[in-house]
């Protein structure tokens, strides 16, 4: 069978310390744990070994709320669970599974609570089904239980290194329980439930990036789990986990459309989920389906305030937020319909959300609507617009790259060269500073970078050194890769287009339409690119044929576009 990219070195037998006998007692069961009652979000068939009916009721609400990534609701179900039966097996299962790594947190943190109630599992699992046992061993195994010496194994020399992509490799421990739930699945080629922890499983120990979006290639199991899921989701088309997983398995441009029919079905199935009503905009979003991927993040965030209002009102804290994701894909989904409002009201409400955070990330979420300001081209309110407040680097590279291009753009050019003076010092120590292959080392620099090259390019652009301004710009395009791939692209996918904006008013024609095409390659019905695409036909004096076919894809890209981006159609 196919391997894995990571390295699955030779294995040697360790001798294990169970944490939560090193610790101490065995775990004592909270009696008193108790959970909010969260219903719409999807039905779970997998049912705990419990005479006790409010164990498998909250059984089911921690499987749903697990296959809805919200770790944190999980957690509380199956502590409640397993306080209205402490002999339930897979209610202590639950909470050790959903305390460990997951696709959104892939490496280990703090694992010592996590392990307590793998050891409870494992001494409750004598009463247990067969299928209970499986997945309790290999629980066990991921978290290195003592029940598990036989099978434990750990890297040795030599030393693999990283993943094809610079990424980080996978614990071993990762790699095998990997590889312990692909076995179970193999033997229950119809189970949803097993092929869902696998896909986790999976993902997690794949630490290259899944697929390669130029080949559209898969990296290790992830092309079979992709084909399995697709064959299982049509048999158990109501299933939210294989739904769910199928959505991120092929979520990629080239493999996309393998989703379709579970993106348009998920919400419909979880209502109540937040994460689950947002999941379709990634295959939307990918297929140019635009109007859908911000219909979906309008819902996804109307829920994650109701259900914040439901935790409230039932005396809980709340548990995993996603308004942060889910309003950069409504921004992004927005902007491609070139809804500037829409999306100016979206990125300002993230800055508001994110003004005391104190790190990159934050510093780039408070810059957001001066970005979308400068990618709407609305060049006077860039000016207008305070600059983001952070002392971290991005806040000032971003902020003085708006305003530079701004300044280019309306011809003052000394005033551009004085905001490239302020950023280009910050953007260099985030370069030298974040050197590593971590997703947010590479974020880091590749916003400093893109914004460094933009800004330089516009200014040479003005001052007519053309040659040099779309090299720079060209330099930018690569830069943002990292960036523009993010899920949604951080900065709207909007490098290119800025490559095929500067090609156009150099009048080079024929490498603005290149540059048009390309982008329409990577985001199918982009009414930017058939703008600019537009223009450039029109000046090379295409075929009217071939411009006519254009404008009415432009016409039906934009149908709900802002006056001025619809002007001429």
């Amino acid at each position: 069978m196919p391997q894995p990219s990571f390295c699955r070195a030779r294995l040697c037998l360790v001798s294990l310390c169970v944490l939560a006998s090193c610790s101490g007692l065995p775990l004592q069961v909270d009696r008193s744990a108790r959970a909010p009652q969260l219903d719409g979000y999807g039905r779970v068939d997998l049912a705990p070994t419990t005479g006790s009916a409010d164990a498998r009721r909250l059984f089911a609400q921690g499987m749903a709320q697990a296959y809805a990534f919200n770790e944190v609701e999980a957690v509380r179900s199956f502590k409640a669970s397993l306080a209205a039966d402490p002999g339930c097996t897979l209610c202590a299962w639950g909470v050790a599974w959903q305390l460990g790594p997951n696709i959104n947190a892939p490496d280990r943190g703090d694992l010592a609570e996590a392990r307590q109630y793998v050891d409870l599992a494992v001494r409750l699992r004598a009463t247990a089904t067969p299928r209970e046992r499986d997945l309790v061993d290999a629980m066990a195994l991921r978290y290195a239980h003592a029940s598990q010496r036989a099978e434990v194994a750990v890297l040795t020399a030599p030393v693999c290194g990283q993943g094809r992509s610079g990424a980080k490799r996978a614990d071993p421990l990762d790699v095998a329980y990997a590889d312990r739930l692909h076995a179970l699945a193999d033997a229950a080629p119809d189970d949803p439930d097993l092929l869902s922890m696998w896909a986790e499983a999976e993902m997690i120990a794949t630490r290259d990036d899944w697929w390669d979006d130029d080949q559209g290639t898969p990296h290790g199991r992830i092309g079979d789990l992709a084909t399995r899921l697709e064959a299982v989701v049509a048999r158990h088309p109501q299933h939210t986990g294989v739904n769910h997983y199928l959505i991120h398995a092929v979520d990629t441009p080239r493999q996309a459309y393998r989703a379709v029919p579970a993106a348009e079905r998920l919400g419909a199935l979880a209502p109540h989920s937040p994460h689950l009503v947002h999941m379709p905009s990634h295959t939307f979003g990918l297929l140019g389906r635009y109007a859908e991927a911000a219909g979906v993040n309008e819902r996804a965030l109307a829920l994650d305030d109701a259900r914040e209002a439901e935790l409230t009102r039932q005396g809980f804290s709340t548990g995993k937020d996603w308004r942060s994701h889910n309003g950069a894909y409504l921004l992004f989904a927005s902007l491609m319909q070139g809804r500037g409002e829409a999306a100016l009201a979206t990125a300002r409400a993230a800055a508001g959300r994110a003004q005391k955070a104190d790190y990159e990330y934050g510093e780039y979420v408070r810059s957001r609507p001066i970005l979308t300001l400068m990618r709407l081209q609305q060049w006077e309110a860039v000016l207008a617009e305070p600059l983001p407040a952070g002392g971290r680097g991005v806040a000032t590279v971003l902020g003085q790259q708006a305003r530079g291009v701004a300044f280019a753009r309306t011809g003052r050019v000394d005033d551009a060269k004085q905001a490239l003076a302020l950023l280009t010092p910050a953007a260099d120590k985030l370069v030298a500073v974040r050197t590593g292959d971590e997703d947010m080392d590479k974020t880091v620099r590749g916003l400093a970078q893109v914004a460094r090259a933009r800004l330089a390019a516009e200014i040479a652009l003005a001052e007519g050194h053309v040659d040099a301004a779309l090299q720079l710009q060209a330099e930018g395009v690569e830069a943002g890769k990292e960036v523009d791939r993010a899920e949604p692209p951080m900065l709207a996918a909007g490098s290119r287009l800025a490559l095929g904006d500067m090609q156009l008013k150099a009048a080079r024609w024929a490498q603005a339409e290149a540059s048009f095409r390309t982008d329409l390659a990577e985001h199918p019905h982009s009414g930017w690119a058939l703008r600019g695409l537009l223009q450039s036909l029109q000046a090379q004096g295409k075929s009217a044929a071939e411009v006519a076919a254009v404008k009415t894809q432009l016409a039906a890209s934009f149908a709900v576009a802002d006056p001025a981006l619809r002007a001429g159609l």
